[in-house]
């Protein structure tokens, strides 16, 4: 951003020109195309491309530069949901293979008691204290 908050899409938004929402068009497009595959839920990548397609169809710069920032915003926000929810598979399965490898060091005892409780380790595997202490390092705390 410059010295008045706004960055070079900001302006290109703004540009009431044909060739200037043409090429705001463009960069919407690949920037969505570029970071769309790395989110997982498809609900949310239609979310994403209806959002690109209004920012398209945008017949002023006014409402150009609304979607814009609206689709960057709430391209954002997914992407967060998607690397927490990566996060939190991760540390569960740290904790499902933490669990295994302590019942396998326990004397075989009832094959009930050493089957490992997923749902309790999902539970106790952290991931609170871990989003607590990740999101603000992040600087995404408007996201809790």
């Amino acid at each position: 951003k410059d010295s008045f908050g706004s960055t070079p899409l900001d302006y290109l938004c703004k540009n009431a020109l044909r060739e200037g929402m043409h090429t705001t068009r463009w960069m919407i497009r690949k920037i969505v195309e570029g970071r769309l595959p790395f989110l997982g839920l498809d609900q949310w990548k239609q979310e994403l491309l209806e959002a690109e397609e209004r920012v398209g169809s945008a017949a002023d710069t006014r409402t150009m530069s609304d979607g814009v920032r609206y689709l960057l915003d709430k391209l954002g926000r997914l992407e967060l949901l998607e690397a927490l929810s990566l996060l939190e598979l991760v540390l569960w399965r740290t904790k499902l293979l933490e669990e295994n490898k302590n019942k396998m060091m326990m004397v075989e005892g009832d094959a009930k008691k050493a089957r490992t409780d997923r749902e309790s380790c999902r539970v106790q595997c952290g991931i609170s204290i871990v989003v607590a202490n990740v999101l603000p390092f992040l600087g995404k705390q408007q996201y809790r």
